[in-house]
């Protein structure tokens, strides 16, 4: 269900100052705090090159009148740390030590603040960014986190985010070196994506480590998430995970995660686990978990055993998905036994959707690409609808071609089998009227609706053929009901695509999806450049 931020539209902007800060004398005042004490709603704090030995506390703006404290061009300002209250802005900074023993930048219960193009390393305390359960639109872009909490001779590594919020945007930011990359244990209609997060050691934290992970308390909430288009690689440890929605604790509170157009790659544990619940005889985990056209890459690499698999729904809750993805393992996965790219149990197995994914093994011969179809430790890969299965001496191969497998560009090239081989996400329901803007459909989980976040699309599909898109404004997930921008026709078991998503990126090229992450043939792409085209 769409929430808007209507505050944001209905602003009064005021007279604004900009100050400069000069630590040796010069500008209006020589230390960050002080202009930040004087600065008023809409004023901008502008602080040239030097060492600001302080945690500086940034007190609330106004609705459409920030207060910024930003870097003078490319100069180089280290700090302490920020604590930041509603409607600000902070830009640039180098943020090396908390010092006092807190967060790099906490954020609190504050609403519409902004965290960007900072640079932070070996601070922390429990996490590097912390916010409240109280936060609201909070934008958190284009940062580099590293070594949180501690140095890289010493220390054990901390959370790089901490997101308990709603309505948050956490995007294009570099994390390394942490124990949980995103720890988004308590948070509501928020938008993970385009992030990288690499290096990603046990030795680090001395204990598991996952890239994204959600694990909240009996009295918390994690509900309509999105994790779109990120990168996760180098993950070493046979605990080292990517990305996870495993709910421990909570008490039927978790719910509709999005997880699709991501890549993983050199990672020794799973991807998405979501199966402690009912294994720790606490009530169910995650539900409605839908994760669909992401690629994965050697992952699972420390785990031979047929008991391990790569996205794991076993004794969750209700709901799942996993379609449109690739599985590639460069290795024999059949040295202790069969494995299961995917795997559900009978809680699971018969309310999910499977199907019409890619396994490679770059191994020769069947016996050392011995796959489960999407139930535990049972039937064929080739069993399930759609699933492509290819290995070195197959007929034919199925291998994925990617543009530059060891230069980690997982782009398809033309020709290749994953190319058009994915399937819709769900189809027209009975009940809906055939016309109108109010869609009723299958399965609702799979979309998304923009939340009233500012630089976020809602999903736009396709419906009965590729060629005919619209957009969704609203979604509401009890009825199964999708809200167009505009009326049209269909007919009640048609086909429902996604067309673009939330950055609204055109994501169905051609005849029908890919499988994987790439949205079309290399031959139609310029080459990846950054996280936010690596995919395209």
């Amino acid at each position: 269900m769409k929430t808007l931020f209507l505050l944001l539209f209905s602003t009064i902007l005021l007279d604004a100052a900009t100050y400069t800060v000069k630590s040796g004398g010069g500008g209006n005042y020589t230390t960050i705090q002080a202009c930040a004490t004087g600065m008023s709603a809409g004023d901008t704090c502008t602080v040239y090159a030097g060492t600001y030995n302080e945690n500086v506390t940034v007190t609330a703006g106004s609705v459409g009148n920030y207060k910024t404290l930003n870097v003078n061009g490319s100069d180089l300002v280290y700090v302490l740390s920020f604590t930041v209250s509603s409607h600000t802005k902070i830009i640039g900074f180098q943020i090396q030590t908390s010092g006092g023993g807190g967060a790099c930048v906490s954020i609190g219960n504050s609403t519409d603040a902004y965290v960007t193009n900072n640079i932070m390393t070996q601070c922390g305390s429990g996490s590097m960014i912390t916010t409240g359960t109280s936060a609201s639109y909070i934008y958190i872009k284009g940062n580099t986190l590293s070594w949180a909490c501690r140095t890289p001779a010493s220390g054990t590594a901390c959370d790089a985010i901490r997101w308990n919020g709603t309505h948050g945007l956490i995007e294009n930011n570099d994390l390394s070196h942490y124990r949980l990359g995103i720890n988004y244990y308590a948070s509501q209609y928020s938008i993970f994506r385009s992030n990288t997060l690499h290096d990603q050691f046990e030795t680090d934290s001395g204990q598991h480590t996952d890239a994204f992970f959600a694990e909240p308390a009996s009295n918390e909430h994690t509900q309509y998430n999105v994790i779109e288009g990120n990168i996760q690689h180098h993950a070493i440890g046979p605990n080292a995970k990517g990305l996870l929605s495993q709910g421990d604790v909570c008490a039927g509170n978790c719910f509709n995660l999005i997880i699709r157009f991501n890549i993983g790659y050199d990672i020794d544990a799973g991807n998405i686990t979501d199966d402690n619940a009912q294994k720790s005889g606490v009530n169910p985990g995650f539900s409605h978990v839908k994760s669909y056209n992401n690629t994965w890459v050697n992952t699972n690499e420390s785990n031979t055993g047929y008991a391990n698999a790569t996205n794991d729904y076993s004794h969750n809750s209700t709901y799942p998905a996993d379609i449109n993805n690739i599985y590639y393992y460069g290795f024999a996965v059949a040295s202790s036994g069969p494995r299961n790219p995917v795997s559900c149990d009978a809680s699971t197995c018969s309310t999910g959707n499977w199907g019409h994914d890619l396994a490679y093994c770059d191994a020769s011969g069947s016996g050392n690409c011995a796959l489960y179809s999407h139930v535990y430790q049972s039937g064929l890969w080739t069993s399930d609808p759609g699933n492509l299965l290819g290995y070195i001496g197959a007929s034919p191969s199925n291998n994925p071609n990617f543009v530059n497998l060891a230069g980690n560009d997982f782009r398809l090239q033309a020709g290749s089998p994953a190319i058009a081989a994915g399937t819709y996400l769900t189809t027209v329901a009975a009940g809906d009227s055939g016309a109108g803007t109010s869609l009723v459909v299958t399965d609702a989980d799979y979309f998304q609706d923009g939340s009233g976040i500012i630089g976020v699309n809602g999903d736009c599909i396709s419906v009965t053929t590729v060629g005919n898109h619209v957009c969704i404004t609203a979604v509401n997930y009890s009825t199964k009901t999708l809200t167009m921008a505009s009326g049209f026709s269909r007919t009640v078991g048609d086909a429902v695509w996604l067309y673009s998503d939330s950055t609204g990126r055109q994501v169905l090229v051609g005849s029908a999806p890919n499988i994987g992450a790439t949205f079309a043939p290399s031959s139609s792409a310029a080459p990846p450049t950054s996280v936010s085209v690596i995919l395209q």
